[in-house]
C-alpha cells in the first residue's frame, strides 16, 4: 500500500486539505467529495476523446468507400480487411481566458432615412466612423498537432473545444487501443497559443486593442482514428477512418486500369472511324479534298492528344478536403 507522499495540498472548492499518493492523477476531496485531476510534470494534463465508431462500423465504412468511389479496381471493390487498428492521435490545446480594452475608432455600417420628408424618402447604406471604448473578455483556444499526421494519412481532426473528452488516466482506453507519442513541448505550445490568442481579431488591427492572457492552460488531447488494411495481390493498402463522426480521412486503392485503356482505345478507334469515313466519302462522292484534309488533321491531332494524356494510374488517392 502506498503512503501518501504529500499534504501542502487544498481543495480549490472548500480549502479541505487533500492527500496525494504517488502515481495517482485523479483524486477525490473526503470534505467536499470533488475530484480533482492533477498535472503531469510539464504543466499540462491529457484528456482522449472516447471513440464512437466500432471496428465493425470501421470497416463497414471502409468497405462502402471502395464500392462506390470511381476508378477503383473491380477486384479491390470486394476486398476483405486484414487489419483494423484503433490509435489515439496527440492534439495540443492552448486555452485561455482573453481578457482587455479596445479604445479608438471604427467605421461601422449603419441604415439612414435619406430624401425630403414626404418624398423620396428611401433607406441608404451608410459608413460612418465612430469612436470605441469597449471591453473585451472572451476564450479562445488554439490547437497544434502533436505529430506528423500526414504519416498516416490524416489531417488534424475538427475541434471546437465542446467535445466531451474524458481525463486519460491507466487502464482507461480501449484494450489493444495504440497511444502515438507526442513531440513538442508545452512550453512551446503555450508561446505559439499565446500569440495567437493576443492578435486581434479581423478588423481589429487598426484600433487601440490590449489584450491579456488570463486562466492559460495547456492540454495534450488524444483522438481516436481507426487505421484500416486490406490486401490486393501481394501489396497492402491502407485507409484512415476518424473514430468519431466515421468520415474517411485519406485513403489508397488499386487503379482500374483496364477499364480505363479499353475506354481510351475505344475513343481513338472511333475517331480513326471517323477518319475513315471522310477518305471514303471523298473516294466516292468526291467530296473537296481540302475539306477532308482539314477533317483528317483535326481528327489525328484529337487522337494524338488523347494518347498524350492518358497515364496508367497505380492506385487512386483520396485526402479529405479540409485543412488543418
Amino acid at each position: 500500500m502506498n503512503d501518501p507522499v504529500l499534504r501542502s495540498v487544498r481543495c480549490p472548492q472548500c480549502a479541505g486539505p487533500l492527500g496525494v499518493t504517488e502515481g495517482h492523477r485523479l483524486i477525490t476531496c473526503d470534505h467536499c467529495g470533488v475530484r480533482i485531476l492533477v498535472r503531469e510534470h510539464g504543466g499540462y494534463t491529457r484528456w482522449y476523446f472516447p471513440a464512437k465508431i466500432s471496428k465493425l462500423e470501421a470497416v463497414g465504412v471502409g468497405s462502402a468507400w471502395l464500392k462506390r468511389h470511381p476508378g477503383i479496381n473491380n477486384k479491390a471493390r470486394t476486398a476483405a480487411f486484414v487489419e483494423a487498428s484503433l490509435l489515439y492521435a496527440p492534439i495540443w490545446e492552448y486555452k485561455a481566458l482573453v481578457a482587455g480594452w479596445e479604445f479608438g475608432s471604427k467605421i461601422r455600417t449603419q441604415t439612414m432615412l435619406v430624401g425630403q420628408e414626404g418624398k423620396d424618402e428611401h433607406l441608404e447604406l451608410q459608413l460612418n466612423r465612430e469612436e470605441v471604448e469597449e471591453p473585451r473578455l472572451s476564450e479562445r483556444r488554439f490547437y497544434e498537432a502533436a505529430l506528423d499526421l500526414s504519416a498516416i494519412g490524416a489531417t488534424r481532426p475538427r475541434i471546437t473545444g465542446r467535445e466531451f473528452a474524458l481525463p486519460l488516466l491507466a487502464g482507461e482506453l480501449e484494450e489493444g487501443a495504440l497511444l502515438l507519442e507526442a513531440t513538442g513541448t508545452a512550453a512551446d505550445i503555450a508561446t505559439a497559443g499565446r500569440r495567437s490568442a493576443l492578435t486581434p481579431l479581423v478588423g481589429d488591427a487598426a484600433s487601440g486593442t490590449r489584450l491579456f492572457p488570463l486562466r492559460e492552460t495547456v492540454t495534450l488531447l488524444f483522438y481516436p482514428l481507426w487505421l484500416l488494411r486490406f490486401r490486393d495481390g501481394n501489396r497492402l493498402y491502407e485507409m484512415t477512418v476518424d473514430g468519431r463522426s466515421g468520415s474517411i480521412f485519406s485513403a489508397r486503392a488499386p487503379a482500374a486500369n483496364r477499364q480505363r485503356l479499353l475506354a481510351a482505345v475505344a475513343q481513338m478507334v472511333v475517331l480513326a472511324a471517323v477518319v475513315a469515313v471522310f477518305l471514303r466519302l471523298h473516294g466516292v462522292w468526291g467530296i473537296g479534298r481540302m475539306a477532308t484534309v482539314v477533317v483528317a488533321v483535326v481528327v489525328s491531332l484529337v487522337v494524338l492528344f488523347t494518347a498524350r494524356q492518358f497515364r496508367l494510374q497505380g492506385e487512386v488517392e483520396y485526402h479529405e478536403p479540409y485543412s488543418s
